[in-house]
């Protein structure tokens, strides 16, 4: 999209201008083939929360990909949408912090449907790092 005179008032004109090419969640960061999670869920390590089931292996590429499930059990479209979008933000927000890449898949249990985004949050990160503890990451 270009805005005639931007670069002259100082406005940022494209989105690399503006260093938040990091905060976005590119299509390399999602496990999308079926395949992928089966193999993490035959060949990766497990671990239980309250709110998630989460599966993880060290990471075939050099960046960490994500997968969520969340199944018809959990609540209708909007519902399930919802949680996965929460998901991916708060693995966004802390893939950088969270050392060598890992593909991870989160099946949503249907009790964090109702659950606050900061408990949520606090439970997925804690985990990962358990996750990535026993991967040896």
């Amino acid at each position: 999209m270009s805005c005639p005179g931007a670069a002259r008032r100082g406005a940022s004109v494209s989105r690399s201008d503006d260093g938040d090419a990091d905060r976005t969640f590119a299509r390399a960061s999602r496990l999308r083939a079926r395949k992928l999670f089966l193999d993490i869920y035959e060949r990766g390590q497990r671990v239980h929360t309250p709110y998630f089931v989460l599966f993880g292996l060290a990471g075939a590429t050099p960046r960490s990909r994500l997968g969520i499930t969340a199944t018809k059990k959990f609540g209708h479209a909007v519902a399930r949408n919802r949680i996965k979008r929460i998901v991916r933000e708060i693995f966004r927000n802390h893939r950088g912090s969270a050392g060598p890449a890992v593909d991870v898949v989160v099946n949503v249990k249907s009790n964090a449907r109702n659950e606050p985004f900061d408990r949520l949050e606090a439970d997925l990160v804690g985990r990962l790092r358990e996750l990535r503890r026993r991967l040896g990451a």
